[in-house]
């Protein structure tokens, strides 16, 4: 689970930190640099996907023509804060990964990349990685980037030894050193272990923006993946129903979270192999996905990247309530506290809607973090908790009005901009 991020430079925001808890809930005006939260945890996932930095940026595409990875918004020409000469930014992030063995408990890791963009390839300005207070690799305080080598330019980096000095090893810069970590040779067993590790977890998260019509279709049996649009949800809501324990969850969920009468799930298979499910209604009325109404499909797509035994650690939606009649919101929020507390899982989200703000300043397990865009055009961070300017007013009146009326951007504006990471 990821604990705290911290953002130099990288697009709109010039130095923000803030915490994370199982359900974080970034709230905020349009434009006001939610999303540019969304893009910095999708470049650790390309990290965590192995790919190179020009892939993680831009795109990748397979063989054939079939694109992989979209990058992030804008390529890496926008990933740098406006005005910044050195052209470099910087993520750093605190999660914790758990142990193999069951009685040990989980392991705390710092990851930090500093990415240099220029108009060459992106290329490793600095990066490190520390499990529990010690550091597995960590570049020289300067960089030490050694110029053009026989095919890519490198840097040194001082790795984790079992005694004496630390060896220096040479890396390129055109790929994260995490994934150079893992290559034969580089390093011994245990440092890789703990480097696979920390690939897996930020390899493991989801980004989810939900589009009905795409999750409508039907698809292979088989697939259990659902895409990031919501894709080959009956063939993942099929997988969960193949045991008899995973069929009754689904289905009681679906019985307290859609609008029609539906008790049961079926699926029909074409002779392609697709399938689709088929809501089943206590009158016996049957109806097919692809008439299901959109709030009817979000749910059913939230449940099955929740529920599903194989689903990443790490879930990230795009406007969370969208589609979903504020009445269900909270069974919405019902369903995300099951999901959390029975499992490892984390749900990151965008929103607009006061009663989720409401569940995530009350809930202990919850934390709403507000983004705000300064007149400088620069964003920061708002731990809404541990901000004393605000929840002395919050205790005083409505969040939901507060929220409407536009109080949280009011006060950024009049206290400065100051972030939530900075002493204040």
């Amino acid at each position: 689970m990821f604990t705290s991020i911290r953002l130099r430079d990288f697009k709109s925001f010039d130095d923000a930190e803030f915490s994370l808890d199982s359900f974080t809930l970034l709230i905020g005006s349009n434009a006001s640099g939610k999303s540019n939260v969304r893009d910095a945890l999708r470049v650790l996932h390309g990290v965590g996907r192995g790919y190179s930095l020009g892939e993680i940026l831009g795109e990748k595409w397979a063989e054939g023509g079939v694109r992989v990875w979209t990058g992030v918004r804008g390529g890496s020409r926008q990933t740098v804060r406006y005005g910044v000469e050195e052209r470099t930014f910087q993520i750093d992030a605190t999660f914790t990964v758990p142990r193999s063995a069951p009685a040990r408990s989980p392991s705390t890791m710092h990851y930090r990349l500093t990415i240099l963009v220029e108009d060459e390839a992106p290329e490793v300005a600095a990066e490190a990685l520390w499990e529990n207070g010690h550091y597995l690799f960590d570049t020289e305080p300067d960089g030490a980037r050694l110029g053009p080598g026989a095919a890519h330019r490198s840097i040194k980096a001082r790795v984790r030894s079992s005694g004496g000095h630390p060896p220096h090893k040479t890396f390129h810069t055109d790929r994260p050193i995490l994934s150079q970590m893992l290559e034969p040779g580089v390093t011994n067993e245990r440092n890789r272990a703990v480097a696979r590790s920390a690939q897996q977890f930020l390899g493991s998260m989801r980004f989810l923006d939900l589009d009905p019509d795409s999750a409508r279709r039907s698809s292979q049996r088989g697939i259990t993946t659902l895409g990031d649009r919501g894709e080959n949800l009956s063939s993942v809501l099929a997988d969960i129903s193949e045991e008899a324990t995973g069929k009754d969850v689904l289905t009681s969920w679906i019985r307290a979270l859609t609008p029609m009468d539906a008790v049961d799930l079926r699926f029909e298979n074409d002779l392609n192999g697709n399938t689709l499910a088929v809501l089943i209604e206590g009158s016996g009325h049957e109806t097919p996905l692809t008439s299901a109404s959109d709030g009817t499909v979000r749910f059913l797509a939230m449940l099955a990247a929740m529920l599903h035994g194989a689903s990443p650690r790490v879930l990230f939606f795009e406007e969370l309530e969208n589609g979903i009649h504020p009445h269900r919101v909270d069974l919405l929020l019902e369903l995300i506290e099951t999901s959390v507390r029975g499992s490892e899982a984390q749900v990151i989200a965008t929103s607009h809607s006061p009663q989720l703000l409401e569940h995530g300043y009350s809930a202990d397990d919850a934390r709403p973090i507000l983004i705000a865009r300064g007149t400088d055009g620069t964003s920061s961070a708002w731990d809404i908790k541990n901000e004393q300017d605000m929840t002395s007013v919050i205790g005083q009146d409505d969040l939901s009005d507060l929220m409407s009326d536009g109080w949280f951007e009011d006060i950024v504006t009049l206290t400065g901009g100051d972030s939530a990471g900075e002493d204040r």
